[in-house]
């Protein structure tokens, strides 16, 4: 596990994907979400399932250096859990003022991925709905903050015998 447990085994059960989906999305589903922002590298997944459920658009931010035909909004994150800041690439004609935009991603640790994401919406007038993360390894006043919905504690993960 690498106190780090990989998220990966919940995307390939074919009886939980759509469930994660649906539960990601449930306290959201009133707030006229009309696209979700998903960062890199596992968010586009669990983000593409979310709108699904919400009738919303994908917005993908990209780790810089791949492959994103007309990236033009470049944003620096804060460190993260890795210890390094990581810049997302976004699009500045994927949301506009209009927007009410719900990011999802797989993991919320320092907050700071999120933070980076808002600052895209943000700068394109967009409104943040909030976020929705499948694991929680973050303080509570980084989920406060943030206005974070998640799945499960990842001390209640790495308290379970394997």
């Amino acid at each position: 596990m690498n106190n780090h447990p990989d998220v990966a085994g919940v995307l390939r059960n074919a009886e939980l994907l759509p469930l994660v989906g649906k539960a990601l999305a449930d306290p959201f589903r009133h707030q006229g979400v009309t696209a979700v922002l998903a960062p890199e590298a596992r968010g586009p997944i669990l983000g593409a399932l979310v709108a699904v459920e919400l009738g919303a658009g994908l917005v993908l931010a990209r780790k810089k250096d791949q492959n994103h035909p007309g990236a033009d909004m470049p944003v620096e994150s804060a460190p993260t859990w890795r210890g390094s800041s990581v810049t997302f690439v976004g699009r500045s004609f994927d949301l506009d003022t209009r927007d009410r935009v719900l990011i999802v991603d797989d993991w919320i640790t320092t907050g700071n991925t999120m933070r980076a994401a808002c600052t895209i919406l943000r700068s394109l007038g967009a409104t943040y709905v909030g976020s929705a993360v499948l694991v929680n390894k973050a303080t509570p006043e980084t989920i406060t903050e943030l206005a974070v919905h998640t799945l499960v504690d990842f001390d209640t993960l790495m308290s379970r015998p394997d």
